[in-house]
């Protein structure tokens, strides 16, 4: 059920209407950016929506059942959201953001407006340079997503953040960060490998997270593996960055957990938290998830 304006109502009744449709994406930071199927910009509730004609208002098809809407939403074809550039895609600044869709009569904004549907974005591309945004997945995706879990002997948990829920691990894990500038960078890879001054005592499985350089976002990248060379530490990580490394990128890299609760006994002092099933009893280790290491 849709709450429209009484004012509106009468408008969306009179049989000849004017109007549109305002998008609006809201950053994991706060920062509101806004789009519409106007040709021109409109101004509504302190948030310019520019008229682009970039998104398709497609029919939005959720009934009594609660299904999920048909196509899961809208699509960006290739279109440049103002304030929104390419490197802040790149950078996974969009990754968390949430979207509403408005209708509003653009000649009379006091009227009002509906909320036609909202949710989160899909995955986000870039795309000979130009930012596109296949999906705008509504809040009825998440009535597919699975509540619970498979018993494992490994641990749920996400490393570092608060226990008191089902993902929660309890490790204050910003205690374990430390600083460190990069000196050297792989010249056949430089969106992967890396230089920086020795790191003692740390091994795979580790995080980095950049402080400084085109690459600055708050993505913790794996590191796939850590080797001493010339008085050095050579860092490569699993996956590539969006931005070539460069000499003088500043970074922080810390120890990740590996999911064991030997680890999380004997490291951290956790076992407490520790969310898995260490005691399973294992036949092959097919049968079991996680059977394969050690959890005992």
């Amino acid at each position: 059920m849709r709450v429209i304006p009484p004012a509106l109502q009468t408008h969306l009744d009179s049989g000849v209407t004017t109007l549109c449709r305002l998008l609006k994406i809201t950053l994991a930071d706060g920062r509101v950016f806004g789009l519409t199927t106007l040709d021109r910009s409109v101004d509504y509730q302190d948030v310019t929506y520019h008229g682009q004609n970039g998104f398709d208002p497609s029919v939005i098809a959720t009934d009594t059942r609660f299904d999920v809407d048909n196509a899961e939403g809208y699509a960006l074809y290739a279109v440049e959201v103002p304030g929104i550039s390419v490197a802040m895609a790149q950078r996974g600044e969009l990754d968390g953001a949430s979207w509403h869709l408005y209708l509003v009569n653009y000649r009379d904004l006091t009227m009002g407006h509906v909320l036609l549907d909202a949710g989160d974005l899909g995955e986000v591309r870039s795309r000979h340079d130009t930012i596109f945004i296949p999906e705008l997945l509504s809040h009825m995706q998440r009535l597919r997503q699975s509540i619970g879990h498979v018993d494992s002997l490994t641990c749920r948990a996400v490393f570092g953040t608060e226990a008191a829920s089902q993902t929660g691990c309890g490790v204050n894990a910003e205690d374990l960060w430390q600083g460190h500038s990069v000196t050297a960078v792989s010249g056949e890879e430089p969106h992967l490998t890396f230089v920086t001054a020795v790191i003692n005592g740390l091994a795979p499985p580790a995080r980095v997270r950049w402080r400084a350089g085109d690459n600055v976002s708050a993505r913790l990248y794996q590191v796939e593996s850590i080797e001493l060379i010339n008085g050095n530490s050579q860092i490569t990580l699993l996956e590539p960055l969006p931005f070539p490394i460069q000499v003088g990128d500043t970074l922080d890299i810390r120890p990740d957990c590996d999911k064991l609760f030997t680890t999380c006994r004997d490291r951290y002092r956790n076992q407490i938290n520790f969310k898995g099933e260490n005691l399973i009893p294992v036949g092959q280790a097919s049968d079991t998830p996680g059977s394969g290491l050690p959890g005992r």
